[in-house]
């Protein structure tokens, strides 16, 4: 009965929660385009996931002047950014909003009638992996998985530097973790606090049978 209920839950996700989040990834881009529509046509967002709560790496909590001033070189001044976090308190992030239109899943809610509060935080990874610029949480799996699906995207899509698995993800904090998704790096231990290229680098193209046994 459990495996039902768990096979249930992921076809009701992926039937409702995926047209869910790709209209807000619409709203967002909107958002966006209406804000610099001659600059912007095309709707370009950035996006950030910021873990606070219990998050057990306290280090990682750093005060939002110091987000900012850590990520600032990589982002546009007055551009859109989607936030996926768990901070509920929103005025946390008013030095930001000082620099940016911020915008997060609670602002669509209209759009989310319907759907399983439980599948919020998957809505949030998934609007968040289409960011343009996406900054992350060093030692969360959470923005792990984001980087991960913005790794098969820019696959898919070719953009970039997609030929050697990088992406234009960024992370607050500690400063020598801020490139590592800028810069090709093969699996190591511990593998928890990132994803790897090899998850999305060439992840299509066929293998000799031969060669795989």
């Amino acid at each position: 009965i459990s495996c039902l209920l768990f096979l249930h839950a992921v076809f009701h996700f992926l039937k409702y929660g995926v047209i869910k989040a790709a209209r807000v990834v619409a709203a967002v881009r909107e958002r966006a385009r209406k804000r610099d529509p001659m600059r912007n046509a095309d709707g370009f967002y950035d996006s950030m996931h910021i873990r606070r709560g219990d998050f057990q790496y306290k280090k990682t909590r750093l005060p939002a002047e110091q987000l900012y001033d850590n990520s600032k070189d990589q982002l546009t001044p007055g551009s859109t950014v989607f936030i996926a976090t768990d901070e509920r308190n929103k005025k946390f992030f008013d030095p930001l909003g000082k620099h940016y239109d911020l915008c997060y899943l609670d602002d669509f809610a209209h759009l989310l009638e319907g759907i399983n509060t439980n599948y919020y935080g998957m809505l949030d990874q998934l609007i968040a992996s289409k960011g343009r610029v996406f900054f992350g949480t060093w030692f969360s799996t959470f923005s792990g998985y984001i980087n991960r699906m913005r790794g098969y995207y820019t696959t898919k899509k070719k953009i970039g530097e997609y030929q050697d698995g990088l992406m234009t993800s960024w992370y607050f904090y500690p400063p020598d973790r801020k490139f590592e998704m800028v810069q090709y790096k093969s699996v190591r231990l511990p593998i928890y606090m990132r994803e790897f290229p090899t998850a999305w680098r060439d992840i299509d193209k066929d293998v000799p049978i031969g060669d795989a046994l």
